[in-house]
């Protein structure tokens, strides 16, 4: 089942979901949280994301940030458009139930690895958190410093923030 949500940019369709404990969540994933982080936006500070007209598609994760598989080092995989977030919720706004903690998520990786959809909420659901996970850049392209106002460094923390 399909269902809808307003933020700030416009109105996102997720889907309900059940974790394999038994119980119904929502799903959001796939949310732009920042511009993608192109031509002269690469290494630069994320910019705010822009609206959209329309129903956005929130059912799939966004794009990987790109990285070198670990486990075989020449495959590269995914884009650097990839500045996604992703929410799973017990419930929706609509339900004005109880106000629920956020646990936000960073991914760990050492810098050069990983994505926000790597681990699945279904604990996090079990026990009426919002779970909040997002991609970053990484390796050169998050975290190249070369002191310049083009490229001034630290790109992926600042994604984090």
């Amino acid at each position: 089942m399909v269902v809808q949500v307003e933020v700030s940019q416009g109105t996102l369709q997720g889907k309900e979901c059940t974790t394999y404990y038994g119980k119904k969540y929502y799903s959001f994933e796939g949310m732009p949280y920042a511009q993608p982080p192109l031509g002269r936006l690469r290494f630069r500070d994320p910019q705010e994301p822009e609206s959209w007209k329309g129903v956005r598609d929130a059912t799939r994760p966004g794009n990987k940030c790109c990285q070198l598989n670990p486990y075989i080092q020449s495959n590269l995989e995914g884009s650097e458009d990839c500045l996604y977030l992703n929410v799973y919720t017990p419930s929706l706004p609509s339900e004005k139930l109880e106000k629920l903690p956020v646990l936000f998520f960073v991914h760990g990786g050492r810098f050069i690895f990983g994505y926000g959809d790597y681990y699945k909420p279904d604990y996090f659901m079990k026990h009426d958190v919002i779970l909040v996970t997002i991609n970053y850049r990484l390796n050169v392209l998050g975290f190249l410093c070369l002191h310049i106002p083009e490229v001034p460094g630290n790109a992926g923390f600042k994604d984090q923030v």
